[in-house]
């Protein structure tokens, strides 16, 4: 559905949304299955140009937007069938997965992906469902009417003036227009942002799956790197198989990073020259270089959601769920469900904050802001203790290394040995509270 033209000449849309990301492309399609006409604002030369990524995208949310997910050919790459944990010491590797049974389940419950092949998709798919798209266009502030209230957005093409009565922010983690609209009073602190840096290395497929053990190209990795990774930094590693490509970097907080006074691309390059990273992609060919910014703030750093006119959604709500590296999931349902929001308060013809105030009860009942509550405390755990980066990744290498090595010794001194490895460490007092600690701020208690 296209824009309407007022007799005054101003553009007019039922519903603008800022950014084309899962979140934007999301609210943009339903709002348009919806029957309102709807204009979805790119800053990119197109949807997903600017995006850096390294990780998958879940079954459960693809398919709620569109039933018929898998029947519009979407550019995936490998199904994750194999996930789990790698703890790295300074040379060696646990490695902690899981494969087959619920992983095996087809279609599987997440995919690798290329962001950039993949929002230019969704955004089309967006298209086909009525979203006008304006591409290239930087939206640098709201309209305002004379009481104040925000009726439309400003952008920085020549009469660019965009109008409606309702706006769904997705600009992502550099909350500009989430301060504006009232809805943050200040910038991410950098103790709750990550500077993820990542590498997109090409290799052939049967290169892949002979070093990842992996049978075919219908099967794929997706690991979280714990341990020697970060130096001891607040902040975990990742490496995702696609069909022809390795997707391997790390994210660490940006407060940690200004006090170790070290470059995000040495951090990187350090991991990949680990002993037991180098091989995995040796000989590989570098397709992408790339940096993004991920808040890891969640629940505490939130913004209020919704305003006179305006919800936010996806990384500019912070809505990460850094444990289980989840934030693609929780962009596309909450921009669904702002899209809905937006559709009941057309038909009440009530855009106020009481109205939008629905946004928030939506995501209340669903898994977005219940486990976003629950993980409240988890950024502040792994800032007060950083033993879970050094200590207990290089004490389970060196525990399980004397266990299978630990021939023609009685078990008792072996057992002895591996304690002495751990207390060594850390005192065993404070390493039951540390386990403790760790249950608690995984548990929400």
């Amino acid at each position: 559905m296209t824009s309407k033209q007022t007799q005054n000449g101003k553009i007019q849309f039922d519903v603008i949304v800022v950014g084309a990301g899962l979140a934007g492309s999301a609210a943009a399609a339903v709002t348009a299955q919806g029957g309102l006409s709807v204009a979805l604002i790119e800053r990119g030369q197109a949807p997903g140009a600017k995006n850096s990524f390294g990780g998958a995208l879940y079954t459960h949310s693809l398919e709620e937007i569109y039933p018929d997910f898998w029947d519009r050919k979407p550019p995936l790459e490998r199904p994750v069938t194999e996930a789990g944990f790698w703890f790295l010491s300074k040379d060696g590797l646990v490695n902690m997965t899981v494969r087959g049974g619920a992983l095996g389940r087809q279609p599987a419950d997440a995919y690798v992906a290329l962001r950039a092949k993949f929002d230019l998709w969704w955004a089309e798919q967006a298209a086909q469902s009525g979203a006008f798209i304006i591409p290239k266009t930087t939206v640098t502030d709201f309209i305002r009417d004379s009481s104040g209230k925000i009726v439309g957005v400003d952008t920085d093409r020549a009469q660019g003036r965009i109008y409606a009565p309702v706006v769904i922010v997705c600009e992502g983690v550099n909350n500009l227009l989430t301060l504006k609209a009232g809805l943050s009073k200040s910038d991410l602190k950098p103790k709750a942002v990550a500077l993820g840096v990542k590498q997109l290395i090409a290799l052939p497929a049967d290169t892949i799956n002979a070093r990842f053990g992996l049978p075919d190209n219908s099967h794929g990795l997706a690991v979280t790197v714990a341990g020697d990774v970060s130096m001891g930094l607040t902040g975990m590693g990742f490496v995702y198989t696609g069909n022809d490509c390795v997707s391997i970097g790390l994210g660490v907080t940006l407060e940690e990073l200004a006090k170790a006074k070290i470059r995000p691309y040495a951090l990187l390059q350090r991991y990949l020259n680990h002993p037991a990273i180098a091989p995995l992609v040796a000989g590989g060919r570098l397709m992408e270089y790339g940096a993004h910014l991920i808040p890891e703030g969640g629940w505490n750093d939130m913004p209020k959601l919704y305003t006179d006119g305006v919800m936010v959604a996806g990384d500019a709500a912070t809505m990460v769920n850094a444990l289980h590296w989840e934030g693609t999931n929780m962009a596309i349902i909450a921009g669904k469900e702002a899209a809905e929001t937006a559709i009941k308060a057309h038909r009440r013809q009530d855009f106020s904050g009481k109205s939008l105030s629905e946004y928030r009860e939506r995501l209340s009942k669903r898994f977005i802001l219940k486990d976003l509550r629950q993980y409240r405390n988890l950024s502040r755990f792994l800032e007060n203790h950083p033993t879970f980066m050094d200590v207990y990744p290089n004490f389970l290498n060196d525990a399980l290394g004397m266990f299978f090595t630990g021939y023609g010794k009685t078990k008792k001194d072996l057992y002895g040995d591996i304690v002495r490895s751990l207390t060594r460490r850390r005192p065993l007092i404070k390493v039951v509270g540390d386990m403790l600690a760790f249950g608690k701020a995984v548990m929400g208690i």
